[in-house]
Parts: structure tokens; sequence; C-alpha cells
């Protein structure tokens, strides 16, 4: 293998490849030509003797040879990212994109004036994120973006992440005006008589709070709380339960906004239901922790957020 063969431009184009497993979004993504997406592709089956993805009824899926070099060629990326950022990191002129995960209580809450002082600073700089629903950590642990924001801790194994305090998370329950329980004091023992909505962003199982009910002994394996309606993420949870009996509980900026319908209202979670999480962090991975981008993204963040009272 001669990797004087090789363009750094095509390795680019093969990240993005790998990670969109299609051709013709990869073009989209970089503003290319599929021919062009195409051409790259043919090329790097060439130098790496393998045909990389491979076309099935739904697309396209990674060789396993494909699926060995992916991180790899991440690195490759991220490292010379960082040796530019360190070499020219001007605010004025730097025009690399930043990426965060988060889940949209989050990004609604905290990126706006996050965006904001990037757009006043470094305006060339573009934001990305991305709010689809998945493991927390699992972009942040593959290099596929450089900050997560969440609620949640990362896996006790993964001993390259970083966390920064930003903002304490609250809940609401969101119901239709009409609902019964609408103007009633609530307790754990009244809210178990009706119906929940489930938000499961990771494939959960449970409600949120029901192992607060099990502590209480109001529910057990065979009496478990009554969840009709499961999504899969939070944007139509306030027509749903406009419409019908259900509840749902759900991050507090989120159910506030929710109630721009003037048929819903929120209610206070009783405390007895309340949840142990209550912080928000930024977390980073070590591969990101020197790189200058990076570290002014942090100081924006410390800005903004750590030591006040910041609700998400």
């Amino acid at each position: 293998m001669n990797l004087s063969q090789i363009d750094l431009n095509l390795l680019f184009v093969l990240k993005h490849l790998l990670e969109e497993k299609h051709v013709s979004n990869t073009a989209m993504s970089l503003n290319m030509s599929q021919s062009s997406v195409s051409r790259t592709l043919q090329k790097m089956r060439t130098f790496f003797d393998d045909e990389l993805l491979v076309r099935k009824k739904f697309g396209y899926e990674l060789t396993p040879k494909a699926e060995s070099i992916k991180d790899d060629i991440n690195n490759v990326i991220i490292n010379l990212e960082k040796l530019v950022h360190k070499q020219s990191f001007d605010l004025s002129k730097v025009d690399s994109t930043v990426k965060f995960y988060g889940l949209l209580p989050q990004i609604n809450t905290l990126m706006p004036k996050v965006i904001a002082k990037i757009r006043k600073e470094a305006p060339n700089m573009i934001v990305s994120l991305d709010s689809a629903p998945k493991r927390h950590f699992e972009a942040l642990v593959a290099g596929d973006v450089h900050f997560a924001l969440s609620s949640h801790q990362p896996p006790s194994a993964e001993q390259n992440i970083y966390r920064m305090t930003v903002a304490k998370r609250t809940f609401r329950l969101l119901m239709s005006r009409e609902h019964p329980l609408a103007n009633e004091t609530l307790t754990p023992q009244k809210l178990a008589e009706y119906d929940f909505g489930q938000v499961s962003l990771q494939g959960e199982k449970r409600l949120s709070f029901e192992h607060k009910y099990q502590e209480l002994g109001l529910a057990n394996k065979k009496q478990r709380l009554s969840a009709p309606v499961q999504l899969s993420n939070f944007s139509s949870a306030p027509s749903i339960a406009a419409e019908t009996d259900i509840i749902f509980h759900l991050p507090t900026p989120f159910a506030e906004a929710a109630c721009h319908d003037p048929r819903l209202i929120t209610r206070e979670v009783p405390e007895e239901l309340h949840l142990s999480f209550q912080e928000v962090y930024l977390y980073w991975h070590k591969r990101f922790h020197d790189d200058p981008m990076c570290e002014w993204v942090r100081e924006i963040f410390k800005d903004l957020y750590v030591g006040k009272d910041t609700y998400s």
C-alpha cells in the first residue's frame, strides 16, 4: 500500500460515506454530486482492496473491514482537525464545524445562547446539532460529535469522557385542561388510576418514575402503571395530551413551551415521584480535551451557564 496514492479529501468523503451508508445522502451533506461521491467510493475500494459498502435491499451495509477501519478514519480526520486548529485558530477566520448531540429539551434550552455567542465571535464557524433519539454517548465515543448534552451517565467502562455541569433538570406533568385531575391535588395514588404516555428515547421498557411507585409499594412486576401510548421522541406528546386523557412526564421547558396550546396545562410532579438525576452535563471525549476550538466552546458554556440557575 503506497500512502502517496491517497488524497486526504477522499478520506474525508469516505468518513461521511461510512456514517451515512448512502451515496446520495453523503453527496447532499457534502454539497457534492452523486457521481463524485461514487468515484470516491470506487477509489477507496481499490485503495483498501475491499467493497467497504455492500448494497442490500434497503440501501448499503458496511463490510467487516469497513466496520474495523471506521473509527481509525475518524481518528485520522480528528487529529488533522486538531493540528489545523493549533496552527491557525483565529476566531474571525476559523470555518470548522463543531458538532453537538443532545435531546430536544437540552438543545432548545441551552444551544440558542451558545450559537449566538459563536455567531458573534466566530461568524464562519458551523454548528451542527443532532437530536435524534439514540444512546447518548454513542456518537461521542465514536468521534462523530465534539460534545454531548445529557443528564445520563456514560458507561462505567468508558474512562475517557470529561464533563461539566451546565444546568439543572426538572420535570412537569403535561395534561389536557379538561383532564379529571386538572384541578385536583395530585398524589401518586391518584395519578396511578390514569394512563400515561411513555417517551422512550433509548428503548426503555418502563416509565421514568415507575421505580418510585415500586419504592412506595404502589406497583410491582404484576401491577404496573398503565402506559398505552409509547413514543420515540417528545414532538407529538403535546398534541396527544390535548386530545386525550393521557398524562406525560416531561422536562419542564418542553412541557411549559407546549402550553402555548391553550388546551394544555402543566402540573407539579408530587415530591414522592421526583427523580434523582437533576443535573445536565456537557460531555466531551479525551480526544478533544486539548483541541483549541473545543476549549473555546467549553469556555462559552462556562461563561453562560456554570454557577447559574439554568433549568433544562
